[in-house]
């Protein structure tokens, strides 16, 4: 049963409307004429042509066409249940108010369900599942996920390294290399100082793809032992200046009493 809908005036602009012919923009708009209130309809493409296009001959052959774009660009989905062919128009309701909206007597569309444009084998379509956010006045991205030809997009950054382990502490090979290369220094001290500095050290800055690496380059670039203390900063630092405080005042004696 057709019914009454209305069209955005910034429809025509949108950007992915502009990435699909002529004929599939048509094709979105009479889809809305046939769905029901939650925006699902049958799917069978003959139908469908005959249906929406009674005086085209030639519909029948470009409809499945029309609708390969639009699903491409997000703005339907095709599923199957039961082995009949089903339509959702993608966030419908955020295009169409209807007042006092009926239930939709057709099953709904689950991610298993999607039909796929042609079968896997032989099929130059992989299937990529991609949460896209809502941008007004854009008919794009509007389901759980879209049918993207391969190549049609740059793969997203895969996500390497980690952070290192609060609990961390130097390898038997750590303290070989640090052994070997920096014997002057202490690998308690130089242990810790590593796991303060990596720790504090915010969002990606520390994250590392390979700690032990990261551990012999901190070693390489210390600074040469000086100072009874053992101390190995490349600069002075607050702490450095309490300690020597604290053995200054250690070791007064008032003027009297020394010798």
């Amino acid at each position: 049963m057709a019914r009454i809908r209305t069209i955005k005036p910034d429809f025509p602009q949108s950007e992915s409307m502009g990435r699909v012919s002529r004929d599939s923009r048509l094709l979105f708009v009479l889809l809305w004429t046939v769905a029901d209130d939650e925006g699902r309809l049958r799917g069978n493409s003959r139908m469908l042509a005959s249906l929406l296009y009674p005086y085209d001959n030639d519909a029948m052959t470009l409809i499945d066409g029309w609708l390969s774009e639009l699903e491409a660009e997000g703005c339907i989905v095709r599923y199957m249940v039961d082995g009949s062919t089903y339509l959702q128009i993608c966030k419908w309701r955020n295009h169409q108010r209807i007042d006092k909206p009926s239930d939709s007597k057709l099953p709904e569309f689950v991610e298993g369900s999607r039909i796929l444009a042609k079968p896997r084998e032989s099929s130059p379509l992989e299937v990529e599942v991609e949460v896209e956010v809502e941008v007004e006045g854009e008919w794009r991205g509007e389901c759980e996920g879209r049918v993207k030809p391969v190549g049609a997009s740059k793969p997203r950054p895969v996500s390497r390294g980690s952070r290192l382990p609060t609990d961390w502490s130097p390898s038997t090979a750590d303290a070989e290399f640090l052994q070997s290369t920096r014997p002057d220094l202490t690998l308690a001290v130089v242990a810790a100082e590593f796991l303060d500095y990596w720790i504090a050290q915010p969002g990606q800055r520390g994250v590392k793809t390979d700690w032990p690496a990261t551990w012999r380059n901190w070693v390489r670039r210390q600074a040469k032992v000086n100072g009874r203390n053992g101390s190995h900063h490349l600069k002075p630092t607050m702490g450095d200046a309490i300690r020597r405080s604290d053995e200054l005042t250690r070791d007064w004696v008032p003027s009297e009493f020394q010798q």
